[in-house]
């Protein structure tokens, strides 16, 4: 994919589809975020035209003729792998989203924040498959550093803190949750191998038993992760 990314939004309720082109508009004039949008009421006009350019597509659910749904189950018969969100007045349906890997849920009337707050995981997730890196703000006692996601191997907790282990050998320490970490990483090349490390997959040369090998450091992998890391690393270097 090239270019900037490129958002969908479909929604054959008119008010609910003008508040979100009204809420990219004013991401946009933001300037937190770069992309195009095209906006469709009718779910069938959308599938029609998507050929795969769509990064993004946000979906209502309850939709005359084709509903939000079925019309995700075509993307992904399709081949497509875009960010897919669903609005809906009904959360019940949140289940059946598992099938296509839906990445969240806005219950109507959607809230800007939670709107900004989806939009921002789903952008960072389409950089990362592009190879763009999510730029870290590391707040340590002496500096701010920004540091692209790409060049951190893993991160540690060491007590109350994070310890950032980068490329060129440096530790960077701060106080985090390792848990925010990882939700800021999510869909990026990162998986916990056990409670206190965050290992980026790119950096790892091997897994042997409950060893996770990363540069010159052997990092203990816990039972509870183990099946999860595994296939994710699996999975990242087929």
């Amino acid at each position: 994919m090239e270019g900037l990314i490129r958002i969908a939004l479909v929604d054959d309720n008119q008010r609910d589809l003008a508040v979100m082109q009204n809420y990219l508009r004013t991401a946009l004039e933001s300037g937190a975020f770069s992309f195009t949008f095209d906006a469709f009421s009718d779910s069938l006009e959308f599938i029609e035209s998507f050929n795969g350019k769509y990064d993004i597509v946000f979906l209502d659910i309850e939709m005359p003729l084709l509903d939000g749904m079925e019309l995700a189950k075509r993307l992904r018969r399709m081949g497509s792998d875009c960010c897919i969100i669903f609005i809906t007045n009904m959360p019940q349906y949140a289940v059946q989203g598992y099938e296509v890997e839906a990445i969240a849920y806005l219950i109507k009337p959607v809230r800007y924040f939670n709107f900004t707050q989806v939009l921002k995981k789903c952008v960072d997730r389409v950089n990362n498959r592009r190879g763009a890196d999510v730029s870290i703000v590391i707040n340590t006692r002496q500096e701010v550093k920004v540091v692209p996601s790409s060049t951190i191997r893993y991160i540690e907790v060491e007590s109350h803190n994070l310890v950032f282990h980068t490329t060129d050998g440096g530790e960077l320490r701060t106080r985090d949750s390792l848990k925010s970490l990882e939700e800021r990483l999510s869909g990026m090349s990162f998986c916990r191998c056990n409670s206190c490390y965050l290992v980026n997959l790119r950096y790892v040369d091997s897994v042997v038993g409950n060893i996770v090998r990363v540069g010159g450091d052997e990092l203990l992998m816990s039972r509870h992760k183990k099946k999860e890391f595994v296939e994710k690393y699996m999975k990242y270097t087929r």
